[in-house]
């Protein structure tokens, strides 16, 4: 599915078994999935010649920094974030995909606009992400998500602060609150082609964008009242 494609979904079958200790982690894992107990983190860094792609969990500070040596990634999905900072991350050159969610203290995502080959970012359930104006420099983005989760919604102010971003063709926004309740904006994105979000707005702003990108696909353009 076109979603999946841009959501760059994982088929967990192919990944190793989630490991809590790093001397778990076996010579030929090039995909792990790790899940922090307390200081069980230490010395994953030895490891920055070999993963290619982590699922780390319950990240803090300390493990995040370790993370950052592993030079070789282009895969990183962090789940429950407790690090107030994203800076060690800038070291991850060859970083493709980055995935956070639960993401209860960072709020300066500005930071990783330097990161050269980041094409795919998604950050579900950031309590302090409400102005988007720090996602504004993220040119070479082929694939945004900011999301709330199940339970809560993520509260955003406008989407104006994305409408420039020249590559992006694909935008997540689900269990979204909108200010400001504009979407007409989006229409300036020239590549844009799949719009996942909530009923965030009136018919009549679905209806004024789906005549300004007729080839964008959203579900809401057919099916408002579902």
């Amino acid at each position: 599915m076109i979603n999946d494609k841009y959501r760059c979904n994982q088929n967990w079958s192919e990944w190793s078994r989630c490991v809590t200790n790093i001397n778990d982690i076996e010579l030929d894992w090039r995909w792990v999935s790790f899940y922090r107990e307390g200081k069980s983190h230490k010395g994953i860094s030895s490891f920055s010649q070999q993963i290619t792609r982590l699922s780390a969990k319950q990240v803090n500070v300390e493990f995040l920094s370790e993370i950052a040596e592993l030079q070789n990634l282009e895969y990183l999905e962090i789940e429950r974030l407790s690090s107030d900072t994203l800076l060690p991350l800038i070291n991850l050159n060859k970083l493709e995909t980055l995935k956070i969610s639960g993401v209860s203290k960072a709020e300066n995502f500005e930071v990783l606009t330097s990161l050269p080959n980041l094409r795919y970012l998604f950050i579900e359930g950031a309590k302090k992400l409400n102005d988007l104006e720090c996602l504004s420099g993220f040119t070479e983005l082929i694939s945004l998500g900011v999301e709330g989760t199940m339970y809560t919604n993520q509260k955003v102010l406008s989407l104006q602060p994305i409408s420039t971003l020249p590559n992006l063709e694909a935008l997540f926004l689900t269990s979204v609150s909108l200010t400001d309740k504009s979407i007409l904006c989006l229409a300036d994105l020239p590549k844009i082609r799949v719009l996942s979000c909530a009923r965030f707005t009136t018919k009549e702003h679905f209806s004024s964008l789906k005549s300004k990108k007729p080839n964008l696909k959203c579900r809401w353009f057919e099916a408002y009242e579902i």
